[in-house]
């Protein structure tokens, strides 16, 4: 949606669509009132009415499920919208969901909002399949992956199996309850989040005056973003967060990046388990390929793609922020403000380097994985290899007995007379006579036979005689026979 275009043509659609149903919404209120009273205060909503109506502090946290459009929730959600003027591009924002956004909009000289949207890959799963061996080497990488990673805000509730879909949009269902977490129906079962959701909004009014007032908005932050807000005026100065409030956004980022970073190292932990695994496979030959599990090297290598698209967007996100917090913020003129808004602007740039080294080192996890890959497969052809060097051995056998029996063909062919016959010795007797020149035939065809062994055995010493030449000077070129060894 246009920043231009007013938000009421949204909710009305939406509206028309999907009613809301009931005032219920749960939220959390996190205050500041001022430095006199250097403390968090905690209020929990769980209606509509009281988003609208309670007082506002300096400075406030807003703790609030997924900005989406649930009928249940639709109440709450609108009541935010429309106190804090939130914009509609905010809202299209998320019913595409985008990868990762940044956006800024200005309403007065110290009047602005600014708001973040984050999409990564989730690949947190349950399966309620017992193991079949603690030995993580036997166990599948699809079963690795479901059940290596259990997060605090991600608890199963049904035991449905369930394949692993690549869409980040959850369709509505009219028959599954927010409230209570089930379904209407005992045959349906709710699935878990396959992407990692977060967005935020950062309402801004009076910006350097004395009665500035700062609200931040999270939409299903994680648990440590949670505690950290909790726990604010214990772990910084709130008093500059009211000077400059994009230390909240940093603050955000913060977490958005740890985030990344932890999902690459765990998805890199099951990675390093499979490496090992494969290589065993690599260096026996003989084993079976049933063992390779090439959907989930598939997997892996999806995954991997998807946490690098995932790298990319918030490091672009981190570029618009940098850029916006050097051109489009408001300068101090005092030393300490000064000081602070520095610290700020060094503090985004320190925070897109670390994202821009977490990139890298996913991309290097990409190509570790083609790698993986192509050594698969040239397992697999050097297996198909040794098959059909058994076949050609039995082709050679073959070939073999046609070369000694062959001559003795042609020659009775070409001769084309009959070397035995029966003739009468008296009486009833007959006897199987041979004709002399049939010894001639013999002759030659043994000659022959000889010939073409000779000439048969000759070649194939020279085919081998040239192979081990080749294998002579590889062996020359390198540096040596050395066992491959994976690295950690």
């Amino acid at each position: 949606m246009s920043l231009f275009l007013d938000k009421k043509l949204y909710l009305e659609r939406f509206q028309r669509e999907k009613p809301p149903e009931g005032d219920y919404y749960e939220c959390t209120l996190l205050q500041w009132s001022g430095p006199d009273n250097n403390t968090i205060s905690k209020t929990e909503f769980t209606r509509a009415s009281q988003i609208a109506s309670f007082q506002s502090s300096r400075l406030n946290i807003l703790i609030a499920p997924l900005d989406t459009s649930d009928p249940e929730e639709f109440a709450g959600f609108e009541a935010l919208l429309r106190r804090y003027d939130i914009p509609g591009a905010f809202l299209d924002e998320r019913t595409q969901s985008v990868m990762n956004s940044f956006g800024y909009l200005p309403q007065e000289t110290t009047t602005f909002c600014t708001w973040i949207h984050f999409l990564l890959k989730d690949i947190e799963k349950s399966d309620p399949r017992p193991l079949d061996s603690s030995d993580p080497a036997n166990t599948s990488l699809r079963r690795r992956l479901t059940n290596a990673f259990q997060r605090q805000n991600r608890t199963p509730t049904g035991t449905q199996k369930e394949s692993i879909e690549l869409e980040p949009r959850i369709p509505y269902n009219p028959d599954y309850s927010r409230k209570s977490g089930i379904y209407s129906h005992e045959s349906e079962e709710p699935s878990l989040p396959k992407w990692t959701k977060r967005s935020f909004f950062l309402d801004v009014h009076n910006h350097g005056t004395d009665n500035a007032e700062i609200t931040l908005i999270c939409f299903n932050p994680s648990p440590f973003l949670t505690d950290d807000l909790c726990n604010l005026a214990l772990r910084t100065n709130c008093a500059d967060i009211l000077k400059n409030p994009y230390i909240l956004l940093e603050i955000v980022l913060y977490d958005l990046s740890m985030q990344l970073d932890t999902t690459i190292w765990e998805l890199r932990r099951i990675f390093q388990v499979e490496q090992e695994h494969f290589g065993y496979l690599t260096a026996n030959p003989t084993k079976s390929l049933a063992e390779i599990d090439f959907s989930a090297l598939h997997l892996l290598a999806d995954y991997i793609i998807m946490l690098r698209e995932g790298s990319q967007g918030l490091l672009a996100t981190l570029d618009a922020v940098v850029e916006h917090h050097k051109n489009h913020s408001l300068c101090p003129e005092d030393h300490d403000s000064l000081l602070l808004y520095k610290q700020t602007q060094e503090a985004f740039r320190y925070r897109r380097r670390l994202v821009q080294s977490t990139g890298e080192r996913a991309a290097t996890f990409e190509k570790r994985i083609n790698n993986l890959t192509t050594l698969f497969f040239n397992h697999i052809s050097q297996q198909d290899n040794a098959m059909l060097m058994r076949d050609s051995s039995s082709v050679k056998a073959i070939a073999l007995i046609t070369l000694i029996f062959l001559p003795v063909t042609t020659v009775a062919t070409i001769c084309g007379s009959e070397f035995f016959y029966s003739s009468d010795t008296g009486g009833e007797s007959r006897s199987i006579q041979m004709d002399p020149s049939g010894w001639i035939m013999f002759g030659v065809s043994s000659a022959l036979t000889l010939l073409f062994m000779w000439l048969w055995v000759w070649y194939t010493k020279s085919l081998e005689k040239r192979f081990a030449r080749g294998r002579k000077i590889m062996d020359e070129k390198g540096k040596g026979r050395r066992k491959l060894v994976f690295s950690a």
